[in-house]
């Protein structure tokens, strides 16, 4: 077994520090870590020295030593700070053990110590990281549970931070993500009028410097010397700053105060700026919130207020909204009143129902529906009304039908008088016509009822070749009258029963301008005046008066050309007997395409072929 001097000699050169005191407290032996830890002078200077003679925090240990020896149980754990003679701060930890007598008596107290400065700054990190963490925690926690808005969030995180012992004070400054320009600051600590008070423009340039990551630490020292002005109470402390971005919008900066004495640690930097990074993200996502309520508020607005009946269907035709006009229209007295029938059962009587279920079940499919038709008010009165019904799809899936209604009862009235008009108007320019026809037929009694039987055939013809209901009136209302000019041609040379001389005939060959100059300043719905000057137009350029060749002959002009022929042919002359309806035939065979337009030969040829407008003939070819 080992002898005390060996023991001695092991403890002293042990890394803890021993301390041997007697039941008075004086040191009886300490080791030389003892000695070095605690700045002491060499061992020999301080045997049988009491506690409070060398140690300036002497009361609480001299305490527990009398406690030892009078209960003669040992003192185990016992963790505290102390302030070394040099004046060094540290933190140990010290077991305190009763020396026994072979009497069971207490001899004295051994003293065991292990500095724990190391590990105690250690676990004071550790423990800053974690208030840190679960502060960072706290806030994504309240970012996900918002509801009460941007302000309302900020605040709150500033106050989540400096309760949670993360920081002495924080600040969160937005700016206008467009302009950079200065919105709001939140703060727990400070008003609003201290911060913007500190918020210079080179002060805000230098938290949203441009930066790898967006961080910054700088101490208020170093803001002082740059003239930056910040509370007496920062003196000492670090302000750490993170830009809030997202993308590559910068919303603003959040700035923090280290508490004093307390070093920036690179994992709590990573923490700050994660929690930057989430509060970034949380006002992008308010900033999406906010523009997906405004849009919705518009919309609704603009439901509500749309001067049109809107309707908004199931698939099925069941009502899910409507707004006010559309109430208004069909007389109910709220949306209420429809909401959840069906849709077709409320504005359709027993006649339009199935037409109604008809469009309703076509937008079910995914068909667009654009319809004018009429509908049944809830007093059972019926209005005309257009209708637009659009499919509304979420990924390929029908969600409901869009539908507006327009009450377009005063324009069917006006359409309906309208064609009235028009209907009243052609009579009467028709019966202008027929009167003019009438009198330039009064001055040449061998060409009565010649206008009317190019008329009739041309509008046949006009009719066969597919033209448009309006060039169809034009061919025959141009016909009527397309001889006026001739009441400027004396009548003995329209009723002279041999060859007309040369004079005779240029003076014949003058009543298409003649008729032109009639009819030229008359405000007729067709072009009558330049018809009646084609007339006699050939597409060689062979005709007159102007001589004009194909297409630069209007189609409507044309189309006469080839009736006055047939019909001038078929019938009896001043000068000649009629020639027949064969001939006429062929002369326009024989000019198809060189002197008359092949359309209007081919459609008067086959009329002539069916049947169709020999009995216009019959009396002056048989």
């Amino acid at each position: 077994m080992w002898d005390m001097e060996t023991l001695l000699i092991l403890i002293d050169s042990s890394p803890f520090m021993v301390l041997f005191k007697d039941r008075q407290g004086r040191w009886i032996w300490m080791n030389q870590s003892f000695i070095k830890e605690m700045d002491l002078p060499p061992r020999e200077e301080i045997l049988g020295k009491h506690t409070q003679d060398l140690l300036p925090e002497s009361k609480d240990l001299c305490r527990e030593d009398r406690e030892v020896v009078a209960r003669g149980e040992p003192l185990l754990g016992l963790l505290r700070k102390v302030t070394l003679p040099s004046g060094r701060k540290r933190w140990h930890l010290t077991d305190k053990i009763p020396i026994k007598t072979p009497g069971n008596g207490v001899a004295g107290v051994a003293v065991f110590i292990r500095d724990v400065t190391e590990q105690r700054e250690a676990q004071r990190k550790l423990e800053r990281l974690n208030r840190v963490l679960e502060a960072v925690l706290d806030v994504n926690q309240l970012m996900v549970r918002e509801k009460l808005g941007r302000n309302h969030l900020l605040n709150e995180i500033c106050g989540i931070l400096v309760k949670g012992q993360c920081y002495e004070s924080v600040w969160i400054i937005l700016l206008d993500p467009q302009t950079g320009y200065l919105l709001d600051v939140f703060s727990l600590t400070e008003t609003k009028a201290e911060i913007k008070r500190c918020l210079s423009p080179q002060f805000v340039s230098h938290l949203t410097m441009d930066s790898k990551d967006g961080f910054s630490a700088i101490k208020y020292e170093d803001l002082l010397r740059k003239g930056w002005q910040l509370p007496k109470r920062y003196t000492g402390k670090v302000l750490i700053s993170s830009r809030l971005e997202h993308g590559k919008k910068t919303y603003g900066v959040i700035c923090a105060s280290l508490p004093r004495n307390v070093e920036l640690e690179i994992k709590e930097k990573d923490l700050f700026l994660t929690l930057a990074n989430d509060i970034a993200y949380a006002l992008h996502k308010l900033d999406d919130r906010d523009e997906l309520r405004r849009e919705k508020i518009f919309w609704e607005k603009l439901f509500n207020v749309s001067p049109e009946g809107v309707v908004l269907c199931a698939p099925d035709g069941r009502v899910m909204r409507v707004n006010n006009a559309f109430c208004h229209i069909f007389r109910f007295s709220s949306p209420e009143e429809v909401i959840g029938k069906n849709i077709d059962s409320i504005v359709a009587d027993e006649i339009t129902f199935e037409e109604a279920r008809s469009f309703t079940e076509a937008a079910a499919r995914g068909e667009r529906v654009s319809v004018e038709s009429v509908r049944q008010r809830v007093d059972g009165t019926l209005i005309d009304v257009s209708i637009l019904g659009i499919p509304i799809k979420i990924d390929e899936d029908l969600a409901g039908v869009y539908a507006i209604y327009r009450d377009i009862t005063d324009k069917k009235m006006y359409e309906r008088a309208m064609k009235e008009n028009i209907a009243t108007l052609f009579r009467v320019w028709r019966q202008t016509i027929e009167l003019i026809a009438s009198v330039s037929e009064l001055r040449d009694p061998y060409t009565a009822g010649h206008q009317k039987r190019v008329a009739e055939l041309a509008k046949f013809m006009a009719m066969k070749m597919r033209l448009s209901p309006e060039s169809v009136d034009a061919v025959e209302m141009a016909s009527l009258i397309h001889d006026v000019g001739k009441i400027k041609v004396p009548a003995e040379i329209l009723s002279k029963p041999g060859p007309l001389d040369e004079v005779e005939y240029l003076l014949v060959k003058t009543h298409p301008q003649a008729g032109y100059n009639l009819l030229k300043d008359i405000d007729f719905p067709w072009p009558v005046a330049e018809i009646v000057l084609q007339h006699h137009e050939r597409l060689d350029g062979s005709g007159y008066p102007q001589g004009l060749k194909g297409k630069e002959i209007l189609q409507e002009a044309r189309i006469i050309a080839v009736a006055d022929v047939v019909e001038a042919m078929a019938s009896d002359r001043p000068y000649r007997k009629a020639l027949g309806i064969e001939t006429a035939l062929k002369e326009i065979k024989r000019g198809r395409g060189t002197l008359y337009d092949e359309e209007a030969v081919d459609a008067c040829l086959a009329l002539f072929e069916e049947g169709l407008v020999i009995p216009l003939f019959e009396k002056v070819i048989f």
